[in-house]
């Protein structure tokens, strides 16, 4: 147990480091970030003070070498506080149900992120995961994920949170466990009004700030060439009516007039020319059949693949946005003249907004497509920093929860 200040934290399958940095935005010391990913590694270590460390999680006595790299960092690895981590999903996602068991090697690493966890004695535990993972097994392999806290006398609450009303311009929905021997931890208060979903009405509430849109996020950035391009490094020049609260407030450690990681897929001339056809919030279905006669993947094409942003709601989830061809928002219409089309997929650095990465994280490595990987597969930063502060209230002001016996579980389900 940590006898300091600030409560620290050990991040596994860190990726490139966005759970850890809203972490450490909510007064978390994170003390290590751990994944088998080199690439994701290099950019953790370069934002977070050289703390990221390449290990395979799965191999054996990974609590012993993780425990050399804290003490390494300076730490002490009984005192950690709180394990945190969103395992790979890949198996639990919907466009994957055919692996939705625990036959798929990817599926048992929740449990493997426990049994490790429970090695470090901590006091909270911070799971992330896909929302598909609740109905996996027919729910079994989320009442194992309680079984488990429930044996360590663990406090704890489970559910489905929306970014968007955490101020990610995103509609991302993901599943946390949060778990306290502390005391009964509660999901954090939500910031912002829904965004625009669709199939989904939602009542205003004026007590919220208004969800932050496409256009609050990336609109100020320098427009990059028809069909993709653009730099490492870029000087910033903005159009100033596009200077929002969210983009000031991605821009506020940036020391000079750079902006870094501006970049995106240069697509061939086929590929330009299908985007072209594309309108704001439309997909593949607006493209012409003859333009995608040669496309190998359309018989099994789903919503999201080439779909164009609208500039006025949150994003779609950004996830793999190279693989669906997620397109810039901006297109010139009547209501927007003179703009100059985007016609392209989106940069690294509008990603990376978009996950509520501010400027100054750099996404670093000699690959550039592990670069769009690794700002897809991340928790949104924002999102990240909500759940680390209900962590921090819980243990750091514990006698606010009713105790519990040994063995004994509280938890309740948030509806998605």
């Amino acid at each position: 147990m940590n006898s300091g200040c600030k409560l620290t934290a050990l991040d596994l399958f860190c990726g490139a480091g966005g759970l850890s940095f809203g972490l450490e935005q909510a007064g978390i010391e994170v003390v290590a970030g751990v994944d088998a990913d080199h690439h994701s590694i290099s950019t953790y270590s370069y934002n977070h003070d050289g703390r990221g460390v390449c290990l395979d999680l799965t191999s054996s006595n990974i609590h012993e070498k993780i425990s050399e790299e804290i003490r390494g960092n300076g730490f002490d690895p009984e005192d950690i506080d709180i394990v945190a981590g969103g395992p790979p999903c890949k198996g639990f996602s919907k466009a994957n149900s055919i692996t939705q068991n625990r036959d798929n090697p990817l599926n048992v690493l929740p449990e493997l992120f426990l049994e490790i966890a429970e090695e470090f004695s901590p006091r909270g535990i911070i799971l992330e995961n896909v929302p598909p993972l609740l109905t996996m097994e027919e729910g079994q392999y989320k009442d194992s994920i309680l079984d488990t806290l429930q044996d360590w006398g663990f406090h704890h609450r489970f559910g489905v949170l929306h970014a968007d009303e955490y101020g990610v311009p995103q509609l991302r929905r993901r599943v946390f466990f949060i778990a306290s021997s502390e005391g009964r931890p509660n999901f954090p208060q939500t910031t912002h009004n829904p965004g625009a979903r669709e199939y989904e009405e939602f009542e205003h509430d004026p007590h919220l700030d208004d969800p932050v849109t496409v256009r609050d996020a990336i609109y100020d950035l320098p427009r990059l060439p028809k069909g993709g391009g653009g730099s490492e490094v870029m000087e910033y020049d903005p159009p100033v009516e596009y200077l929002t609260e969210y983009v000031r407030s991605m821009r506020s450690q940036i020391e000079d007039s750079v902006v870094y990681n501006h970049r995106t897929t240069v697509n061939r001339e086929s590929t330009y020319r299908r985007f072209k056809y594309i309108s704001q919030g439309g997909n593949w279905e607006d493209i012409p059949a003859e333009l995608m006669s040669n496309y190998k993947n359309r018989s099994q094409t789903h919503d999201h693949i080439y779909r164009r942003l609208k500039p006025d709601m949150p994003a779609y989830t950004v996830a793999n946005f190279r693989k669906q061809m997620m397109v810039h928002p901006l297109k010139e219409s009547p209501g927007e003249e003179n703009t100059g089309d985007q016609d392209r997929l989106l940069s690294v650095r509008e990603a990376a907004r978009l996950q509520s990465f501010p400027d100054h994280y750099r996404f670093v490595g000699e690959s550039f497509n592990a670069r769009q990987q690794m700002v897809g597969n991340a928790v949104p930063v924002r999102l990240a920093k909500a759940v680390g502060g209900a962590m921090v209230d819980v243990l750091n002001d514990s006698s606010s929860s009713s105790p519990i016996s040994s063995g004994a579980m509280s938890g309740e389900a948030q509806d998605d």
